[in-house]
């Protein structure tokens, strides 16, 4: 009894923290003011190329995760070679939880509209 009480207040805690982050910082666009079809582009390339890693990664006895090693380090790096300051900023300016989420939604950039 007294392990699965631990296991559920160890969740609890974790579960609280990610909600209670943050909103992410307003990114340094190019450009001014920021629209909506502007974030939605950049939102939508970013999940294009999250998406091409989860695709591309190995799936090796389990199931393959936004969260493998694989999938992160191949999304920075197609990010990265994309060389669009904008997109970069965009994707660094994500939260960790948010960054490598597949079905994320759009209220994670929404807040940037009402910061400019």
């Amino acid at each position: 009894m007294r392990t699965p009480m631990v296991a559920l207040v160890a969740f609890l805690y974790l579960v609280h923290g990610a909600l209670a982050e943050d909103p992410p910082p307003l990114p340094a666009f190019s450009q001014n003011p920021v629209t909506e079809d502007f974030l939605r582009d950049l939102d939508f390339e970013q999940l294009a190329i999250l998406r091409r890693a989860i695709r591309g990664c190995p799936k090796i006895g389990r199931i393959r995760s936004e969260r493998d090693p694989c999938v992160t380090s191949s999304t920075d790096r197609a990010i990265a070679d994309s060389e669009n300051p904008d997109l970069i900023a965009f994707h660094k300016a994500l939260h960790n939880t948010d960054r490598y989420d597949e079905t994320r939604s759009s209220i994670v950039w929404r807040s940037w509209l009402t910061k400019r």
